[in-house]
């Protein structure tokens, strides 16, 4: 086996709370598109379109290469690089046709230090893993919702020839070069004593590989309504976090320009949009900054869409934690 067994997020991470205030996010997510070929029952895309703007104020948008020009063209005026551009929203990133495009461009401005995506990989063919690996992608991050068509179809009410998207994946690896390859599979998407066989499956075609465990990450989702849990979604066991860390070092770029706090599927804030404002005029403003004092005040709640949101109990990492420094932080800022 080739592949280390290791969550597919950034682990080289630093004390959060020591950091801050940051003059240039760690990472920025700009996302090229909100439309998902699958709808995957743990997701918000499973409750369709029409349901998901009542949810979440969502709309299914693609994005322009002219408006992610616009996006890295402003993080240029950042004083130092983003350590991460990820090129995922809350859709498929592969149903951009100009993905390899905006990959290429990111690339030829230097604009971060990683350049990576998370993708189902239904439509990762040949031609476009070799059009991704020329553009200069440096980590891309599959998405696995079983490990048969069968599954598949039970999961994400897609149907897929499980032999084509294995030796589509296995031609990414073997033609890759700089790029690295993480696998990950929730454990929803397992049957019962399947964990041996996804790791022999990514064993010798992957960089790294993970199961992660499902958490409600989507409210109004009926599959994650009742789960309840401690520990986030790599196993880290932790009491309840008062306060979000995303919004103190990263943005979520929605398709049409519009900035948010946050890579999450809801809006609790928009700070802008990269048509009227700049993204560092953003980072630096007012909006935000209020924003995070009511983070840090631990009324993150009493904002409609973070009381609904579990990010901090579900992605953030025990680095990332930043209750019990609150208040040395609020004084900082």
């Amino acid at each position: 086996m080739l592949s280390e067994i290791k969550p597919i997020s950034d682990e080289n991470r630093v004390i959060l709370s020591n950091v801050l205030p940051l003059a240039t996010p760690f990472t920025i997510y700009v996302f090229p598109t909100n439309y998902c070929n699958f709808k995957c029952s743990y997701c918000g895309q499973s409750l369709g379109y029409k349901k998901m703007k009542e949810e979440y104020d969502f709309e299914p948008e693609q994005m322009s290469l002219a408006t992610f020009k616009t996006v890295v063209d402003q993080m240029k005026e950042f004083p130092e690089r983003f350590k991460v551009l990820s090129l995922t929203g809350h859709g498929e990133p592969l149903m951009n046709p100009q993905l390899p495009e905006m990959i290429a461009y990111a690339k030829e401005n230097n604009i971060a230090e990683r350049i990576e995506f998370i993708t189902n990989a239904s439509l990762l063919t040949p031609k476009r893993s070799d059009r991704l690996i020329a553009a200069g992608l440096d980590c891309l991050r599959i998405s696995m919702q079983g490990l048969s068509a069968a599954k598949y179809a039970h999961i994400c009410r897609y149907q897929i020839n499980f032999d084509h998207l294995m030796e589509n994946i296995s031609y990414f690896f073997n033609n890759k070069q700089q790029c690295k390859l993480y696998v990950k599979i929730m454990d929803v998407a397992l049957e019962a004593g399947e964990e041996n066989k996804f790791y022999e499956l990514f064993g010798h075609i992957s960089d790294r590989m993970f199961i992660e465990q499902c958490r409600p990450v989507y409210s109004g989702v009926e599959m994650t309504r009742d789960i309840e849990t401690t520990a986030d979604r790599y196993g880290h066991e932790h009491p309840p976090r008062m306060v979000c860390p995303l919004c103190f070092y990263m943005m979520g770029v929605l398709p049409n320009g519009d900035v948010k706090p946050c890579d999450a599927i809801y809006k609790p804030v928009i700070l802008g949009n990269i048509y009227h404002q700049k993204l560092l005029a953003m980072w630096q403003g007012k909006e935000l900054r209020e924003f995070r004092t009511r983070q840090l005040l631990k009324k993150r709640c009493e904002n409609k869409s973070c009381g609904v949101c579990c990010a901090p109990d579900d992605v953030s990492h025990p680095e990332d934690a930043l209750d019990e420094q609150a208040t040395r932080i609020l004084e900082r800022l």
